[in-house]
């Protein structure tokens, strides 16, 4: 029996990173918990999204667990609005600065 994949990417999901990035800004642009979002709201979303990438590496599906870490990489900080401003495709890449 095959196992249940914790990310849709069926036909309609985006097909790049930057378009999986821009629907879940869509996403979160339109929501209201947005408005309200606290740390620890942004910390269960966090938790339920590890438990997406346990699951993905069970079925062995490359593409759930690149799309998991995506989400992790890019929301994984938690709910700093200007991050919906910004460009998110860059934004595991400049969170490492040097001092």
């Amino acid at each position: 029996m095959a196992g249940h994949h914790p990310v849709g990417h069926g036909k309609s999901a985006p097909p790049t990173h930057a378009g999986w990035v821009d629907y879940w800004t869509d996403y979160y642009n339109k929501s209201a918990q947005l408005k309200r979002a606290s740390q620890e709201s942004w910390n269960a979303t966090r938790e339920i999204w590890k438990r997406k990438l346990v699951q993905a590496k069970r079925i062995r599906c490359q593409k759930c667990i690149e799309i998991v870490k995506l989400w992790l990489r890019t929301y994984g900080y938690g709910p700093e609005r200007r991050v919906l401003k910004e460009s998110l495709s860059q934004r595991g890449k400049t969170r490492r600065t040097t001092v």
